[in-house]
């Protein structure tokens, strides 16, 4: 399967609807970020005007992400909205040229020879669902800056008085001081 449409496969005059499966290995994931567990299901259409084409769709997949605070391994259902505006690549005779981008160029895809690629706006939508911290559960203890335990599996003996920053000491004296 592809998640490659040909241009002239879309209707001038109505929605191109699909429902599609992709492998996960059709996605370049950083393994610093996670790795895709199941298929992406898309399920979308697709709609031109002249020469632009539109995309709404659903994305849906599961992910294997680290939690942020002890590290394990997290499953992560991923379900997000996906849209995009497509426009053809216009022939640049200077590539050396700078163009500024507008804020609404950075939704814009490109597409060359007739051929519209969702992959990087549904790899794209995949990450951007991801929260900003994955935590394996809201009370996650972490891991202990000294020894290295997990404290969601076993206790420490180390102190967290050790573990200020020396370069912040300073302000440890202050506080002390203000009580």
């Amino acid at each position: 399967m592809s998640l490659v449409i040909n241009f002239d496969d879309i209707p001038d005059d109505e929605e191109y609807v699909f429902d599609l499966v992709e492998n996960p290995d059709c996605f370049k994931v950083d393994p610093k970020e996670g790795t895709l567990k199941k298929d992406v299901h898309i399920q979308g259409s697709l709609s031109k005007l002249g020469r632009e084409v539109f995309l709404r769709g659903d994305v849906s997949t599961e992910m294997s992400v680290s939690c942020s605070r002890c590290l394990e391994p997290i499953d992560y259902q991923v379900q997000a909205e996906v849209s995009a505006h497509y426009i053809p690549d216009q022939e640049n005779d200077s590539p050396e040229e700078v163009v500024e981008l507008d804020v609404s160029d950075i939704e814009i895809e490109h597409y060359s020879n007739d051929r519209i690629d969702l992959a990087q706006a549904v790899y794209d939508q995949i990450m951007l669902a991801l929260p900003l911290a994955q935590l394996c559960r809201k009370d996650c203890k972490g891991i202990c800056s000294q020894c290295g335990v997990n404290r969601n599996r076993q206790s420490c003996q180390c102190s967290d008085s050790d573990s200020v920053d020396p370069r912040l000491a300073v302000l440890r004296t202050l506080k002390d001081k203000l009580k």
